[in-house]
């Protein structure tokens, strides 16, 4: 366990150490943007992780909390976190691994959507057109952050996907 440590705090420091001196503390202190993102969970982590463990209720609540404008979205390792360009750089093999994890994570991540416009849906059918809102707004928020440049394609399709999804289930309630 120390030698973990000990090796993830070298690794930063060489990291850091090799963006180059603005001033005397820069070569040990991260900027603050630096240290947010590696202090941050991945956003959809919490909600896919509920999904996968069969707490929906946790997990469409997870994904109704989510800040889809944070980054990272997925763990660093997942297939759904590379880019196009770092996927097209894998070897066959590799490609072919990730290409079924992510088929296996997209799908669990089209689900979690689907049981998110459900809520939104049974909240409307309640006449709280307000917390559908919510609901609908959140899948359109997680859709416009699939679709960032940093997604790989397929990913950006399922991101146009929830945005078409959600904008219907608006215009339903009248947005």
């Amino acid at each position: 366990m120390k030698s973990t440590i000990i090796t993830g705090v070298l690794a930063a420091t060489i990291l850091v150490a090799g963006c180059g001196k603005k001033s005397p503390s820069s070569a040990t202190t991260p900027p603050p943007a630096q240290a947010e993102a590696a202090s941050s969970s991945p956003v959809a982590q919490p909600a896919l992780a509920a999904w996968q463990q069969g707490d929906k209720a946790t997990a469409v609540s997870s994904f109704l909390a989510a800040d889809w404008s944070a980054r990272p979205l997925f763990p660093t390792g997942s297939s759904l976190s590379l880019s196009e360009a770092q996927f097209r750089a894998l070897s066959d093999s590799d490609r072919e691994a990730k290409s079924r994890d992510m088929m296996s994570q997209i799908a669990s991540l089209k689900q979690l959507a689907q049981a998110v416009v459900q809520a939104g849906n049974d909240a409307a059918s309640k006449g709280d057109a307000a917390q559908a809102r919510k609901y609908f707004t959140s899948v359109k928020q997680c859709g416009t952050a699939l679709k960032g440049p940093d997604c790989m394609l397929l990913v950006q399709l399922v991101g146009k996907a929830f945005e078409k999804m959600s904008d219907t289930e608006l215009a339903k309630i009248g947005q």
